[in-house]
């Protein structure tokens, strides 16, 4: 369930967490993110560039968004 039918505000942090993963912050869900995530790990390390900063900040920003979906919507 979207967050934005919920009427709670998106903040910037969560648009930009979005951008990350190429999702759209008034669709998202957890398991979007989640999916997104693992599929986008999978991909950067058959060609072989993750390196430190790019897992750090996938999974920032897959913390992130989870913790705000859930957070918002047991409100």
């Amino acid at each position: 369930m979207s967050n934005v039918k919920n009427r709670h505000p998106i903040p910037p942090e969560f648009r930009k967490a979005c951008l990350i993963f190429g999702l759209r912050a008034e669709d998202v869900t957890t398991e979007k993110v989640m999916h997104t995530w693992e599929k986008k790990l999978l991909l950067a390390s058959e060609q072989e560039n993750v390196d430190d900063d790019t897992a750090w900040f996938m999974n920032s920003a897959k913390d992130a968004l989870v913790i705000w979906l859930e957070a918002t919507s047991s409100e």
